[in-house]
């Protein structure tokens, strides 16, 4: 299958004897070939599948064990279990062995939730230890009313407690940060005293229930809490013993029950009747024969249709006769694999449209590695693929986010060289053109123009280099560069493409990049508005797509010749053949919003407006350009404000004052912040503007991603191999 294109589906239709269900839906997980559509409808004669009778056994195992897992976490494997070795421990003592981590678990749990209580209660009890008052004397009687709390001052609330006078008992004291009074009233005397108390901010305790002082109270709960913490550490040890001896086999187990699970409960997604199962489905094309091979066995009748889609003459049909459409399977690939995780995002392609993967596997690591440019930070990002494959040697989708940075940080790399920048230095020599007078000459980039480049008394220029202010552990890596970076070879293409190699994109070629930027904006537009006109040709035909894309590319290609030749003296000539081409692509524009998105008389000037918004679309490509820089531009800045001032201190370290000497680590430690800071801005803006160029400004060219996911019924490995 194409690249290109998902793959070509079937409808898959097979029926046999109900009691012949069980081994179907058996082969068709073995064979994970199968997406199932669910039985929802009302079918005389036809009813949604029972599970199976061992459902409930597997449902109740597994939630034990799902409470076993959830208090620890699975062990890293390296490599996936043998789904015979745990189906043994299935079938031996693993029941046992999950009662016994419950029971560590359950009392661990009511250990610290204990702990927690008393750490509560002693918090109270310090603060009411410096009344000396019995607890069960702080509460507890018929004719008086006791208020036991703290005030925001007890300086303040002094005066207002002694004016309580004959009609209440109160006691106070400072426990450290809070302020403790008990004041005890009679009961028809509450209501002044409870107003005076609110006006010095009273908040009431809770007093325990319990006997004696606090303080012996607080003995006890010490007491009790080493108690508590010396068990706990005792379970927490038994725990992860348990989880080193048994955690593989109980993650293993799960997911053989969970597998068990979905097959037992399978059958309420197939039609039944009293003697006859129906099974419907969807499966790849290629995969037919194998499919059919399998079920064979099993099935009296097995129906496979090739699906195609229905041809209209107009873009605008009655939805309500479509046929129901498959769901979409990605196309075998490789290398491009990871970007599928991108396309997902925007949900899966209409069936029959374009697949984007495969040309965002060539533009999207272009754009990052256009963006961010540093070998250093490149070399960073393709260490972090290779920690999450080490990390996650089985897991296919880390498996994919490792493919992903390696990509995109090989292509890092390779931007990195042809800059010339490791971590924020430009570490290749740096030349300009001057005459023999050592003046300089303006508008010479390259050693060739410079030496071609003829003066008004005959001479020629001259190529004058000047070495880089990179430290040594970088300037090394010249020698990667013909004549150890003393080279500087010039490309003039078409349309003022300027290429050089090496490109230096800070201190020169600013001007050129940019317009690279622009020209990759208009490509990358232009390609996606191609994919749109072949989707709506192959469903709608040619006059639809002529005018729902066709307009917007003849849009798009005379708004680039009319603003080329206006900006470029030499290209005049195409002024009026862009302005006509343009003029062309807006009447399109206007016919198509007119009559195709039956916008009327409204569509006419509606249509000029939003022709003009093809000018954002390519000019927001300039941001690979202006976030690349400043990007550069804050590691350079780094360097130049700490690493340089960090270097000259330590290559004159006998003259370095006390002062320099002691600020050398703290500069290093400035200056590996800056770097890092470098990184993690390197690697989440590049991502954030190359998926807002894809997204944004070149999906919406073409994209329709109402397509749902197929998910063929069976198993996938995680941490045991499928059976």
């Amino acid at each position: 299958m194409s690249q290109f294109t998902t793959e070509e589906m079937s409808r898959l239709v097979a029926a046999g004897t109900r009691d012949q269900l069980k081994t179907a839906l058996d082969v068709v997980a073995g064979l994970s070939l199968v997406h199932i559509n669910d039985y929802s409808s009302t079918e005389e004669g036809l009813s949604m599948g029972t599970p199976s009778d061992k459902s409930e056994e597997i449902s109740r195992r597994l939630t034990k064990m799902r409470g076993a897992a959830a208090n620890m976490q699975a062990e890293d494997q390296k490599q996936l279990l043998a789904a015979p070795e745990v189906r043994r421990t299935l079938s031996g003592p693993i029941d046992e062995l999950v009662e016994s981590a419950l029971q560590l678990f359950d009392e661990l749990d009511a250990l610290r939730t204990e702990s927690s209580q008393i750490d509560e209660e002693l918090e109270v009890l310090k603060m009411l230890a410096p009344l000396s008052l019995e607890l069960d004397l702080m509460g507890g009687y018929s004719s008086l009313t006791a208020f036991i709390g703290t005030v925001s001052s007890l300086a303040k609330a002094r005066p207002a407690l002694a004016g309580l006078g004959d009609s209440a008992i109160h006691m106070s004291s400072d426990a450290g940060k809070s302020s403790v009074v008990a004041v005890f009233c009679r009961n028809e005397d509450s209501q002044s005293v409870q107003e005076m108390l609110a006006a010095e901010d009273f908040q009431a305790i809770s007093v325990p229930e319990s006997e004696g002082l606090p303080s012996d109270r607080i003995l006890k709960l010490d007491e009790r809490k080493s108690e508590i913490d010396g068990r706990t550490e005792d379970l927490e040890s038994e725990m992860s013993d348990w989880s080193e001896s048994n955690g593989g086999m109980l993650f293993g187990g799960m997911e053989l029950l969970e597998r068990d699970l979905e097959i037992a409960t399978a059958p309420v997604r197939v039609a039944v009747s009293d003697h006859a199962f129906v099974l419907d489905g969807w499966i790849r094309s290629d995969t037919a024969p194998e499919v059919e091979a399998a079920l064979s066995g099993v099935c009296t009748h097995i129906s496979i249709e090739k699906f195609t889609p229905p041809a209209h003459s107009s873009h605008h049909h009655d939805d309500e006769n479509a046929p129901e459409l498959p769901p979409i399977a990605f196309s075998s690939r490789n290398y491009s694999k990871p970007f599928e995780m991108l396309t997902d995002v925007m949900g899966r392609p209409a069936y029959g449209k374009i697949d984007p993967t495969f040309f965002m596997f060539l533009t999207y690591p272009l754009f990052f590695g256009l963006i961010l440019g540093d070998m250093a930070y490149g070399l960073a990002v393709m260490g972090m693929a290779w920690f999450v494959w080490r990390r996650f040697p089985i897991d296919p989708i880390m498996r994919n986010v490792g493919g992903f940075l390696f990509t995109i940080g090989l292509s890092t790399v390779i931007f990195g060289y042809i800059y010339g920048e490791f971590a924020g230095f430009e570490f290749l020599p740096h030349g300009h053109c001057v005459d023999y007078a050592g003046h300089h000459i303006d508008g010479i980039i390259g050693v060739a123009q410079c030496e071609a480049h003829v003066l008004p008394d005959g001479s020629h220029g001259h190529y004058h280099w000047k070495e880089g202010h990179a430290p040594w552990w970088v300037a090394w890596m010249t020698n990667l560069y013909p004549n150890g970076g003393e080279f500087y070879s010039v490309w003039e293409g078409p349309l003022n493409i300027v290429l050089a190699y090496p490109f230096h994109r800070v201190s020169s070629n600013l001007e050129n990049l940019i317009l690279i930027t622009i020209y990759m904006g208009v490509i990358h537009v232009f390609l996606g508005l191609v994919l749109g006109f072949r989707d709506i040709y192959k469903t709608h035909g040619f006059v639809d797509a002529l005018f729902e894309k066709g307009s917007w590319m003849t849009v798009l290609i005379g708004g680039f010749i009319f603003a080329y030749a206006f900006l470029v003296d030499s290209a005049s000539e195409l002024l009026m053949p862009g302005a006509a081409i343009t003029g062309v692509g807006v009447v399109m524009v206007m016919v198509l919003l007119a009559h195709y998105e039956k916008m009327g008389v409204i569509g006419i000037p509606l249509g000029v407006l939003e022709s003009l918004g093809m000018l954002p679309k390519v000019v927001s490509y300039v941001r690979l350009f202006a976030v690349g820089v400043v990007g550069v531009k804050i590691a350079a800045t780094g360097n130049e404000m700490i690493y340089e001032g960090m270097a000259h201190t330590l290559s004159d370290l006998g003259h370095a004052s006390t002062m320099d000497i002691v600020l050398l680590p703290i500069m290093f430690v400035g200056w590996l912040l800056v770097q890092l800071f470098a990184l993690v801005l390197g690697v989440f803006s590049p991502n954030i503007h190359t998926v807002r160029l894809h997204f944004v400004e070149w999906m919406m060219q073409f994209y329709e991603g109402s397509g749902l996911p197929f998910e063929a019924f069976g198993f996938k490995p995680n941490k045991v191999e499928v059976e």
